[in-house]
């Protein structure tokens, strides 16, 4: 399968808001790291899901750049919502929406086994997401 075709059919399917989709396109023993998040499985790709709409429900992603080698496929992107829902905290507790709008660049390194991500390591400016949400001063 063409990388690049899977980064187009799993940026389609989210900002579709299509999670069952999405999901399919990730194996069963599938990981994802992100500075948030770290899980497996179809239920890690559930969960950062999860964790990107339940507070950004309307949410989507542009994909900027996919550089593609071998089984190995990196994608530059911007996500970009508004804060309507809570959103989780490191220790399980949930901070309330704060209506500000997002625009956050990202970055990620993903792993393709038999045309489905078998690992997606996410990488963005935490610092940057928390003052566009109003919750650090500059």
């Amino acid at each position: 399968m063409d990388l690049t075709a899977l980064i187009d059919r799993a940026s389609d399917a989210w900002n579709r808001q299509d999670r069952d989709a999405y999901v399919a396109l990730h194996s069963e023993d599938y990981e994802i790291v992100t500075p948030t998040l770290t899980a497996a499985g179809h239920d890690g790709a559930r969960a950062f899901w999860a964790v990107n709409f339940d507070p950004f429900p309307e949410n989507q992603v542009t994909v900027l750049r996919v550089v593609a080698e071998g089984a190995s496929v990196a994608e530059e992107g911007i996500f970009a919502g508004t804060n309507t829902g809570p959103l989780p905290m490191p220790d399980g507790t949930q901070l309330a929406a704060t209506g500000a709008a997002v625009s956050v660049p990202y970055v990620a390194w993903h792993t393709v086994r038999d045309g489905v991500f078998v690992s997606s390591h996410f990488y963005w400016d935490s610092m940057t997401f928390l003052q566009q949400l109003g919750l650090i001063q500059q």
